[in-house]
Protein backbone atom coordinates (compact mmCIF):
# COMPACT_ATOMS: atom_id res chain seq x y z
CA UNK A 1 0.00 0.00 0.00
CA UNK A 2 2.63 2.48 0.85
CA UNK A 3 4.52 2.31 -2.75
CA UNK A 4 0.91 2.85 -4.21
CA UNK A 5 0.46 5.67 -1.60
CA UNK A 6 3.75 7.13 -3.19
CA UNK A 7 2.68 6.52 -6.43
CA UNK A 8 -1.03 8.57 -5.81
CA UNK A 9 0.68 11.67 -4.64
CA UNK A 10 3.30 11.79 -7.74
CA UNK A 11 0.62 11.62 -10.11
CA UNK A 12 -1.35 14.19 -8.26
CA UNK A 13 1.66 16.80 -7.77
CA UNK A 14 2.05 16.29 -11.75
CA UNK A 15 -1.87 16.93 -12.30
CA UNK A 16 -1.46 19.86 -9.91
CA UNK A 17 1.71 21.93 -11.98
CA UNK A 18 -0.04 20.57 -15.67
CA UNK A 19 -3.07 22.71 -14.09
CA UNK A 20 -1.27 25.52 -13.12
CA UNK A 21 0.61 25.82 -15.86
CA UNK A 22 -2.23 25.24 -18.09
CA UNK A 23 -4.09 28.53 -16.39
CA UNK A 24 -0.72 30.29 -16.57
CA UNK A 25 -0.88 29.86 -20.02
CA UNK A 26 -4.12 30.67 -20.47
CA UNK A 27 -3.43 33.98 -18.62
CA UNK A 28 -0.55 35.23 -21.05
CA UNK A 29 -2.77 34.61 -24.59
CA UNK A 30 -5.24 37.50 -23.41
CA UNK A 31 -5.86 40.27 -25.21
CA UNK A 32 -3.30 43.22 -25.95
CA UNK A 33 -2.24 45.44 -22.78
CA UNK A 34 -2.21 49.34 -23.87
CA UNK A 35 0.01 51.28 -21.36
CA UNK A 36 0.99 55.09 -21.61
CA UNK A 37 4.98 55.73 -21.45
CA UNK A 38 6.49 59.10 -21.12
CA UNK A 39 10.36 59.38 -20.98
CA UNK A 40 13.68 60.78 -22.66
CA UNK A 41 15.25 59.47 -25.80
CA UNK A 42 18.55 58.09 -24.55
CA UNK A 43 19.33 56.40 -28.24
CA UNK A 44 17.81 55.71 -31.55
CA UNK A 45 18.65 52.84 -34.41
CA UNK A 46 16.12 53.17 -36.93
CA UNK A 47 17.86 50.23 -38.68
CA UNK A 48 16.95 47.68 -36.06
CA UNK A 49 13.43 49.86 -35.29
CA UNK A 50 14.48 50.48 -31.63
CA UNK A 51 14.69 53.22 -29.06
CA UNK A 52 15.92 53.32 -25.68
CA UNK A 53 13.84 55.41 -23.46
CA UNK A 54 14.73 56.72 -19.80
CA UNK A 55 10.98 56.33 -19.00
CA UNK A 56 8.70 56.64 -15.63
CA UNK A 57 7.07 54.02 -13.72
CA UNK A 58 4.43 52.63 -16.02
CA UNK A 59 1.09 52.31 -13.44
CA UNK A 60 0.54 48.25 -12.73
CA UNK A 61 3.48 46.93 -15.37
CA UNK A 62 6.79 48.60 -14.78
CA UNK A 63 8.60 50.77 -12.35
CA UNK A 64 11.16 53.29 -13.88
CA UNK A 65 13.73 52.71 -15.63
CA UNK A 66 16.20 53.11 -19.21
CA UNK A 67 15.26 49.94 -21.54
CA UNK A 68 15.01 49.71 -25.26
CA UNK A 69 11.50 49.25 -26.54
CA UNK A 70 10.73 47.75 -30.37
CA UNK A 71 8.25 49.37 -33.07
CA UNK A 72 6.76 47.56 -35.15
CA UNK A 73 6.06 50.47 -37.82
CA UNK A 74 9.48 53.02 -38.15
CA UNK A 75 7.03 55.73 -38.76
CA UNK A 76 6.53 55.61 -35.31
CA UNK A 77 10.29 57.17 -34.90
CA UNK A 78 9.76 59.51 -37.67
CA UNK A 79 10.87 62.93 -36.12
CA UNK A 80 12.19 61.93 -33.15
CA UNK A 81 15.75 62.73 -31.46
CA UNK A 82 17.93 61.91 -29.24
CA UNK A 83 16.88 63.98 -26.34
CA UNK A 84 13.25 64.48 -26.76
CA UNK A 85 11.09 63.95 -24.20
CA UNK A 86 8.17 61.70 -25.45
CA UNK A 87 4.67 60.30 -24.69
CA UNK A 88 3.40 57.06 -26.53
CA UNK A 89 1.57 53.81 -26.27
CA UNK A 90 3.39 50.89 -25.50
CA UNK A 91 1.52 47.46 -26.08
CA UNK A 92 2.27 43.90 -24.05
CA UNK A 93 1.34 40.52 -25.87
CA UNK A 94 2.25 37.52 -24.44
CA UNK A 95 6.22 38.01 -24.19
CA UNK A 96 6.41 40.55 -26.65
CA UNK A 97 6.29 44.40 -26.05
CA UNK A 98 6.30 47.00 -28.46
CA UNK A 99 5.75 50.74 -28.76
CA UNK A 100 2.60 51.67 -30.79
CA UNK A 101 3.10 55.64 -30.82
CA UNK A 102 5.56 58.12 -30.04
CA UNK A 103 4.64 61.82 -30.08
CA UNK A 104 7.40 64.60 -28.67
CA UNK A 105 6.48 66.95 -26.12
CA UNK A 106 9.33 68.28 -25.41
CA UNK A 107 12.56 68.89 -27.51
CA UNK A 108 15.95 69.35 -26.21
CA UNK A 109 17.33 73.41 -27.21
CA UNK A 110 19.38 73.19 -30.28
CA UNK A 111 22.30 74.99 -28.62
CA UNK A 112 23.17 71.88 -26.29
CA UNK A 113 25.02 68.96 -28.37
CA UNK A 114 23.40 66.20 -29.13
CA UNK A 115 25.61 62.74 -27.57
Amino acid sequence: MRASSGTNRAVVLIVVLLLASIVGCNKQEGPAQHHQIEGLVMALDSTRNRVIIAHEEIPHYMKAMTMPFTVRESNVLRGIEVGDSVRGVVTVKKSEVWLDSLTVIARMSSSEPHH
